[in-house]
């Protein structure tokens, strides 16, 4: 059977995924459609190396949190991980609100581990890359609805063609998602967690001549929801998907993207790329602080993000050398005001300001082939990164001006040897970096913090075997992480205030397995080992968590599943995925040693999804996640409010290609 090679694009040199040493987990628009991958939070469910929860409250990658460490909440935009739509860089707060719809996906690219070289800021332990559908200039057209229990309904439509022959082909992309969430608001009677996602895309693609192609998009997105938390009964066992609070929270956010990317080809060897994006977001929410029905303690937030990026970059390609130089200027900015409305009119007060983020970089790979199956592998990126921080406004403490500046070289050094045809073998030593930042939280010292950094040393492997029917891939690393931001809530005060406090390290391993059994017949298995532990870490309040585990962060993670396809009309595929209990909670003796934990449980879940072609353009599908309704706690801390995993969810589609 011939199988077209999987190229990367996500570290902009084009490689095939053999030739990637990075670890990254590659889903095409084939991929997403066998598994019924209809978000991110559906990808990650089954992506080893990738830790995550139901509705996307928070995810990480190799133990990291996408918040961070020092979790700033909804007022950051500074991350560890960053997530690309189109080359747009997403806000923070759609990174944990929003499920990120794969409707119209082409690509994902999932990186796991740092790729502060490439990708500059937000990247130290991963990215995740998303191309959408580009215009032709052959008429195409895409239309499914769907519908499944807790009320969940959808339409989505996607098409297009040549508006000027061979000059100006354009595509619009449209989806949307509506249900009434699988938790119930037992004070208020009603559903806690209704949700509501639309997304709006619009490209065109410009070919004024022969060597020059212009892309540009435009993309609006909504989403809306409730409160995704449950609770513990009387009993002081989980109570499945009910919450009593007498507030109707919500979460909204909404976003706007605007982008152009022009290659420009000098000659066979060399392309020049410009690409340009601006994000403008608006997101406000309304929270009940004590999460119950006994006090009326409301937070009202009102957020207004803006990201702008310019990237100018230069590659070569030839038989024995593919480069690339660029240049980068980000300027990122964020306007917040954050209130509590409380029954003691003591506790009322508000946090308001702006954080402006000004980025410039200069940046350069080149992969060498300097001898018969060796690949010398050198990258370098510098980063300057100002901060500027004005609290106009602070009830709880005085208002504050800070304005710091960051610097950063970020080396990247490695070797790959081509043991055999289609056997590859790498090492491969990178800096990663997340820059400082001021803590904006309420009643804090509106302290600034410095960057923090990681070394990241990696083995891997890729190989094919029987005709490429059989593909493995590896990943063995060890990451020092030195100067790690974390929270450190202050003695005796509620109050969060953020230092440069922690050192710690990660080892693991990811293996990746893919087994072409017939022509029919995929099977695939993947696995992960994630230790990431603090080695040098006590708290505000003399808490020692030195030696202890991540908190969040599963040990194991394994997924197997496969795809059947029967006379080109009938698919049939499934999951099963397991994942390891975390720690969510460290308990202490008086001395600040570690004496317990609370953990999160471990689980396996069953998925499956079958598809069957009615006629040559109508198909009809249907999925079960969670097949057996597993219940399992996926953040077990000691208070009455806790995270609990999806019920059994079912659906089915109708869908319509030209």
């Amino acid at each position: 059977m011939e199988i077209a090679p999987i190229t990367v694009t996500g570290e902009k040199i084009n490689r095939t995924l053999e030739q990637t040493q990075s670890s990254v987990v590659v889903v095409t628009e084939e991929k997403l459609r066998e598994h019924n991958d209809k978000n991110l939070v559906d990808l990650f469910a089954r992506t080893p190396g990738v830790y995550s929860q139901a509705d996307n409250e928070t995810w990480g990658i190799r133990g990291v949190p996408v918040s961070g460490f020092d979790d700033q909440g909804p007022a950051t935009i500074n991350g560890p991980i960053s997530v690309y739509v189109d080359g747009a860089v997403q806000p923070s707060r759609a990174l944990t609100l929003s499920p990120v719809p794969l409707w119209d996906a082409e690509q994902v690219e999932v990186f796991l581990g740092p790729q502060s070289t490439t990708q500059g800021r937000n990247s130290l332990a991963g990215a995740v890359v998303i191309e959408t559908k580009k215009p032709t200039f052959q008429p195409s057209f895409s239309a499914q609805t769907s519908m499944g229990n807790y009320g969940e309904h959808g339409a989505a439509v996607a098409g297009g063609g040549a508006i000027v022959d061979d000059k100006i082909a354009g595509r619009i992309a449209v989806d949307y998602t509506d249900g009434d969430g699988y938790i119930r608001n037992t004070a208020l009677n009603k559903d806690a967690n209704p949700h509501r996602t639309s997304n709006t895309r619009g490209k065109l693609l410009i070919l004024p001549n022969d060597d020059t192609d212009v892309l540009l998009t435009y993309a609006h997105s909504e989403h809306r929801q409730g409160d995704r938390s449950t609770m513990r009964g009387a009993d002081g066992k989980p109570s499945y998907y009910d919450i009593s609070s007498n507030t109707e929270a919500f979460d909204n956010l909404k976003q706007d993207t605007l982008s152009a990317k022009v290659d420009y080809r000098l000659n066979d060897a060399w392309t020049l790329t410009s690409l340009t994006a601006n994000t403008s977001s608006d997101y406000s929410n309304r929270l009940d602080s004590d999460q119950t029905a006994l006090s009326n303690d409301v937070i009202l937030r009102k957020h207004e993000g803006g990201l702008f990026s310019q990237e100018l970059r230069l590659n070569y390609a030839s038989d024995t050398l593919k480069s690339v130089v660029g240049a980068y200027y980000g300027h990122n900015t964020n306007k917040f005001h954050d209130r509590l409305l409380a029954t003691d009119p003591v506790d009322n007060g508000s946090v308001k300001g702006e954080t402006k983020i000004e980025n410039k970089a200069v940046f350069g790979e080149v992969n060498w082939t300097f001898a018969p199956r060796w690949t010398l592998i050198t990258g370098l990126r510098y980063d300057h990164e100002t901060n500027d921080t004005d609290v106009e406004e602070d009830t709880f403490s005085s208002a504050a001006q800070v304005k710091k500046s960051f610097d950063a070289l970020l080396p990247k050094l490695g070797i790959d040897y081509e043991l055999a045809t289609d056997q590859y073998l790498g090492f491969t030593v990178q800096k990663g970096y997340r820059g400082g930042g001021v803590n904006v939280r309420a009643g804090s010292g509106h302290q600034a913090y410095d960057p923090e950094y990681t070394t990241n040393y990696e083995l891997s492997y890729r190989g094919s075997f029987f005709d490429k029917t059989l593909r493995t891939r590896a990943n063995l690393y060890y990451t020092d992480w030195k100067d790690q931001q974390v929270s450190v809530r202050r003695t005796g005060s509620q109050f969060i205030d953020v230092f440069n406090a922690g050192r710690s390290d990660i080892k693991g391993l990811e293996v990746f397995v893919e087994k072409d059994v017939t022509e029919q017949l995929t099977l695939n298995m993947g696995g992960s080992i994630t230790d990431g532990k603090y080695k040098d870490f006590v708290t505000g309040r003399g808490q020692d968590m030195s030696g202890e585990s991540f908190l969040a962060s599963p040990k194991y993670k394994m997924s197997v599943g496969g795809v059947y396809h029967y006379d080109d009309r009938l698919m049939f595929g499934t999951d099963v995925t397991y994942q390891s209990s975390a720690p969510s909670e460290y308990q202490f003796d008086t001395s600040g040693k570690v004496i317990g934990e609370r953990r999160s449980d471990n689980y396996v879940l069953v998925n499956f999804n079958t598809e069957y072609k009615l006629t040559k353009n109508v198909a009809v599908s249907a999925y079960v996640k969670n097949a057996f309704d597993k219940e399992y706690v996926t953040n077990n801390r000691s208070d009455d409010i806790i995270d609990v995993g999806a019920p059994r969810t079912l659906g089915m589609i109708l869908r319509y290609d030209m």
